[in-house]
């Protein structure tokens, strides 16, 4: 595809010299503003974020961090995942984004698949211990030398990063985050050097998302794309180095890093963060800080909570769509973020602007951003589809490189003209405006998270009393979209659902739990003997039992 002569400069870029581009254009100005879950309140400006992620760069160049590895993070919204993650892209290397919901077989699996040289980790949030979920997979973390890890069961693995949250002196066999966030001067000549050379092409982030295989896939995305991602987001949606972008959205997500790291830095404005999302103080820093930009797939709750508070969002001009009250909230609202997208295509690959009027803004997923095609092909016939039918969506233009280590999912994904091939179901109008219809694919669409139904449905049959499994999605008030799943048990096995539900809740992370499990006697199949899916659908939308064929 041909992109106008900036998208191709930017195409060209590495991250890092946008931030340090950033740093030397307006170095005072405040660039990231976090309150964490301790309500404590902190502060980077763009000279803040280049200098210290140089040094961070220098430290994890001096345990080893090189060119074209994988270092894994996993943890919660904080100002260091964002040191971290330009760290990393400084030297060449590529993120691999944990979700911090994720139980450790799950974590395991991400890690060993993603051949992960180095972990950077927080030592823990809330109930959470991650070290000690580490140590589930690896016991060797408890005794293991800083430079001498090594486990069976994690073989790639080198390195183990950790960031403590109080001062006390555990895991001092680990290496700390703070001690290498101080940076090297043996190293510094030398990351330098990487830095100069890295480009466009350099792989800045492998992405995990759940796929219809049912295990998640590593999506590959390029320093260059990301660029370009950055600057045309922010062009179609009107915003300038003026905007305070408020996001709850979590940085593992394309939401919370493209949405929010990226469009910011790409302008030079603020991006205002949680380190999880809590709708009162959402509310409260929207309110205090005149947040602009209001974005999180949960907005409704945010509403609803500020709405009870009597917040004033006056300040809001950008916002997801927050239902009830949205419009008397934020009275100045000029634009709905309501894209339509996905991680293989950089997270939104179409959006409205604010030129675009609210009929359209609200009924619609937008038109494809600079640097992108879209297109609906007709299931049937493989061919382009007339305006105003509903067919598969193509996007070709700024999409991922491919699937880790998974060629022939790549090949599946992507044809050989360059199109990705979403198995998800659109239709566009005659003014190129696309509407987001469905999906091909066996994927529900929980509370912004992509969930496999048939990575659910596979560990629910690890149970030794069940039989077989369907998971269907149904409507959720808070999160669009949640599971339920019908089971068939062994004849001779005796077991209910919540017991299930229990036993499920230790092998999947929360946002992939069904909403319910209900125990059936048979389940009704089509004429091939696959589960006839549609039906169980349509049953389970009627909340009524799922009667097997006769």
């Amino acid at each position: 595809m041909n992109l106008d002569d900036d998208l191709v400069a930017a195409r060209k870029r590495s991250v890092w010299q946008t931030v340090a581009e950033n740093a030397a254009n307006d170095p005072h100005k405040i660039a990231y503003l976090q309150v964490d879950d301790d309500h404590r309140r902190r502060s980077l400006t763009y000279a803040d974020v280049a200098d210290q992620a140089s040094r961070l760069a220098e430290g994890l160049y001096s345990i080893g961090v090189r060119r074209g590895d994988r270092v894994a993070i996993w943890m919660t919204n904080r100002p260091e995942w964002i040191l971290t993650y330009l760290a990393v892209l400084r030297l060449g290397a590529t993120l691999v984004p944990l979700n911090t919901w994720l139980k450790a077989p799950e974590v395991a699996y991400l890690l060993k698949q993603s051949e992960a040289r180095h972990l950077v980790i927080l030592d823990r949030f809330r109930r959470i211990d991650f070290v000690e979920e580490i140590a589930s997979i690896a016991p060797e973390i408890r005794t293991a030398p800083r430079s001498g890890f090594w486990s069976p069961e994690l073989p790639e693995l080198r390195n183990i990063v950790v960031l403590q949250r109080s001062s006390d002196a555990s895991y001092e066999n680990l290496h700390q985050w703070n001690e290498l966030a101080a940076g090297d001067s043996a190293s510094s000549a030398a990351a330098e050097a990487i830095s100069a050379s890295v480009g466009g092409d350099d792989l800045a982030i492998i992405k995990y998302t759940s796929g219809s295989t049912g295990r998640p896939k590593g999506v590959m995305l390029e320093q260059g794309a990301i660029e370009v991602w950055g600057r045309a987001h922010s062009e179609r949606a009107g915003l300038t180095s003026d905007d305070i972008f408020f996001s709850s959205m979590p940085f593992f997500h394309s939401g919370g890093s493209m949405w929010g790291i990226h469009t910011m830095q790409a302008v030079g404005g603020l991006l205002v963060f949680t380190e999880a999302f809590d709708p009162q103080l959402a509310g409260e820093l929207i309110e205090s800080e005149r947040a602009t930009v209001m974005f999180g797939i949960l907005a409704n709750e945010l509403v609803t909570v500020a709405l009870q508070a009597g917040r004033d969002f006056s300040s809001v001009q950008i916002s997801r769509p927050g239902g009830k009250g949205m419009k008397e909230l934020m009275p100045n609202l000029r634009l709905i973020i309501n894209p339509y997208g996905q991680t293989e295509a950089m997270a939104a690959a179409t959006l409205c602007g604010p030129e675009d009027p609210m009929e359209r803004q609200s009924a619609t997923n937008g038109r494809a951003l600079r640097g992108n095609e879209v297109k609906v092909v007709d299931i049937e016939t493989g061919q382009e589809a007339a305006r105003g039918v509903i067919g598969e969506a193509w996007i070709r233009g700024n999409v991922m490189r491919g699937y880790w280590k998974l060629p022939e999912e790549t090949a599946k994904a992507i044809d050989e003209d360059g199109w990705v091939h979403t198995e998800d179901l659109i239709s566009m109008d005659e003014d190129g405006y696309v509407t987001f219809e469905g999906r091909l694919k066996l994927m529900l669409k929980v509370g912004g998270e992509n969930v496999s139904v048939e990575e659910v449905e596979r560990a629910i049959v690890e149970h030794d009393a069940v039989l077989h499994c369907v998971v269907v999605g149904v409507p959720d008030q808070r999160k669009t979209e949640i599971g339920r799943a019908y089971v068939v048990l062994h004849q001779e096995k005796d077991l209910d659902g919540t017991t299930l539900l229990e036993w499920l809740s230790a092998r999947l992370a929360r946002f992939k739990l069904p909403r319910d499990i209900e125990i059936v006697e048979s389940l009704p199949v089509l004429g091939n003997a696959k589960y006839d899916r549609v039906r169980i659908q349509q049953l389970a939308l009627q909340n009524a039992p799922v009667a097997a064929d006769a």
